[in-house]
């Protein structure tokens, strides 16, 4: 599932909506913008993924990562976007040990030792979307 189709489930799950017409009004847009991240593959804009986010009362920046790592088009492209969720990840990695908070340390480092492959490197920035804070 893309980023911003995980996100519009939990913004409309936070809303009590079943439809996706009702989230594409709530958010301001037409129901073909909302159809298009379903049929397209298409990804929201940033100030969509900002809208969502604070209704959530999460933070925007982990979800703008894992969005521009989806729209990479090519390997070098989503290289860039990995190598940087893997700098936010050992940061965080350093941040959680001096919180003592070894359990996190321990999936930031293993995450971003890993990123070998796409599929890698979604789930640190899953991981980062979890407990980046901007």
């Amino acid at each position: 599932m893309s980023a911003t189709l995980e996100l519009l489930t939990r913004y409309k799950q936070a809303l009590a909506m079943h439809a996706d017409s009702a989230a594409a009004q709530a958010l301001g847009v037409k129901n073909q913008t909302v159809s298009n991240w379903r049929t397209r593959g298409s990804q929201a804009e940033p100030w969509l993924i900002e809208k969502m986010c604070a209704v959530l009362g999460e933070a925007t920046a982990p979800w703008l990562l894992r969005v521009q790592f989806e729209q990479a088009s090519d390997a070098s492209n989503k290289q860039v976007w990995r190598r940087v969720a893997q700098h936010f990840g050992f940061k965080l990695a350093g941040i959680a040990t001096i919180a003592g908070l070894p359990g996190l340390r321990s999936a930031l480092v293993s995450s971003a030792d890993m990123i070998s492959g796409e599929a890698a490197g979604q789930a640190l920035l899953a991981i980062l979307g979890d407990w980046l804070l901007f």
